[in-house]
């Protein structure tokens, strides 16, 4: 942490980057350090290569995230909830930044590799066993003697409450609880995040959650509870992705399933994976993402490949039966 510290107090130029389809954690993490370290008279970038779903504009300064890019020099970048460059979106990124003098990566994903094993000039704050990335980042903000206002307040608790399924998840536990409660105390409603993220669809998107639940097939060999989503559905609804978020959450309640699987068609073919589990049904949904190219948590993953719904269906689900047989 000290390390992190000191490469924070000695960069005036500083660079916010997060991953692909960014969630409530990598939004709100990084508008609640931008805020933060903006109180310190730094310069502060922050850069997503995705938009940001609408249904978090309620949050203060959602505005400062840019797609655009303004290639110049940082003495920082912060890679915010993921580890490499690669898992950003960007192909090069010489794109965003023409160079940079040293990386602070902030995560809680279990890794294998991460860019500090390519760059020289790198200090990473990764805790697997923390809930969000957003905790560490408060972490870091009052290491920083940071006043915590009501803003920076929303945009935590905003990753905490996302990334605990609403405080549902197992990965609940006394710091996440502790830090909500310091974010309540300066002002942050849970009531108002759940009621923006979680409580406000169209028409339109309530109609195409009941596409995909007359979809959903279980399978007894392996577990698997699963339905997905065309993009001509989407399209035809003229309902836009993050419009979802929560349905392999629902999926993920039938009694006799250990995990959930939503497949999401978008252009070119490609498809998204989001997995879902228990931390009592005893399946590691992570492992089935890595698999396939992802990653993730043990209850929550996600991953990207090429092709069609109905040969992914089942190409996953005989994967799936092997892995279990290895065991």
């Amino acid at each position: 942490m000290q390390q992190a510290i000191e490469l924070i107090q000695s960069s005036d130029n500083i660079l916010i980057l997060s991953h692909k389809k960014p969630d409530g954690d990598a939004i709100g993490s990084m508008l609640g350090l931008a805020t933060g370290l903006k109180s310190l008279g730094k310069r502060v970038q922050c850069f997503s290569n995705d938009i940001i779903p609408d249904v978090f504009n309620f949050l203060p300064g959602i505005s400062q995230i840019e797609n655009k890019t303004h290639p110049e020099h940082q003495d920082l970048i912060v890679l915010l909830d993921c580890a490499l460059f690669s898992r950003t979106g960007i192909e090069n990124i010489k794109d965003v930044v023409a160079s940079f003098d040293n990386l602070l990566i902030i995560d809680h994903h279990p890794k294998k590799e991460t860019e500090c094993d390519n760059i020289q000039n790198c200090v990473n704050i990764i805790d697997y066993k923390i809930s969000s990335t957003a905790v560490l980042v408060f972490n870091v903000l009052k290491e920083l003697n940071i006043e915590i206002t009501k803003d920076i307040a929303n945009c935590l608790l905003t990753g905490i409450f996302t990334d605990t399924g609403g405080f549902q998840h197992s990965n609940t536990d006394s710091e996440s609880l502790r830090a909500a409660a310091e974010f309540m105390k300066k002002g942050s409603r849970v009531d108002k995040i759940s009621r923006n993220i979680f409580s406000t669809k169209s028409l339109a998107a309530i109609k195409l959650w009941g596409i995909a639940l007359r979809r959903i097939k279980t399978n007894p060999e392996n577990g698997m509870a699963v339905s997905y989503i065309n993009k001509s559905d989407m399209d035809s609804l003229g309902v836009q992705e993050e419009e979802l978020m929560g349905l392999v959450n629902v999926i993920n309640t039938i009694s006799d399933s250990k995990f959930s699987l939503l497949l999401t068609e978008s252009a070119n073919n490609k498809i998204k994976g989001s997995l879902r589990s228990e931390e009592y049904k005893g399946i590691d949904v992570s492992r089935i993402a890595r698999s396939l190219g992802g990653g993730g948590h043990k209850l929550a993953s996600g991953f990207e490949i090429n092709g069609d719904i109905e040969n992914s269906i089942s190409q996953i689900s005989d994967m799936i039966v092997e892995m279990k047989n290895e065991k």
